[in-house]
């Protein structure tokens, strides 16, 4: 069976499921701290800027596309504890559950919750999550698909 990840060494992982390149690590371990929605769109904005891996078609994720990677089997261990983050350890994670996604209105956004699996609207102002890119796109038939032969 072929791993569902694949890490580049260069700062960028593919899920084989949906064909999205996801950045491998994440702005709350950057930066040490949570960002607002405003934050976090400056900061996709300087993956840019860098080049991550080679690209600059980096964004904030979509609803769909941040609830790809939550995996409700998985909890995450780090430093000898097990925390309830589900997500695969390829991603680097250290502290911060929640994630931006690109979806805003008005004066809120959606952040997802990688502890239980919600998503919720937070003020675009708030100091409420992190940010971690994405690029290429998804189509939401793929999820269907894949969950569908379960």
């Amino acid at each position: 069976m072929e791993p569902r990840y694949i890490d580049h060494y260069n700062g960028s992982v593919t899920d084989t499921s949906t064909g999205l390149m996801w950045q491998e690590k994440y702005s709350y371990s950057e930066n040490g701290r949570y960002l607002n929605w405003w934050e976090a769109e400056k900061y996709i904005a300087d993956l840019n800027r860098n080049k991550l891996a080679g690209h600059c078609d980096w964004r904030l994720p979509n609803r769909l596309e941040i609830q790809s990677i939550y995996e409700m089997n998985r909890s995450f261990e780090s430093r000898g504890r097990t925390y309830k983050l589900h997500m695969d350890p390829v991603f680097e994670f250290s502290y911060g559950s929640c994630y931006w996604t690109n979806h805003r209105r008005l004066s809120a956004a959606l952040g997802f919750e990688f502890d239980n699996g919600e998503i919720y609207w937070y003020p675009t102002g708030s100091l409420s999550g992190s940010a971690r890119g994405v690029r290429l796109n998804m189509s939401p038939f793929i999820l269907l698909d894949r969950f569908h032969r379960f």
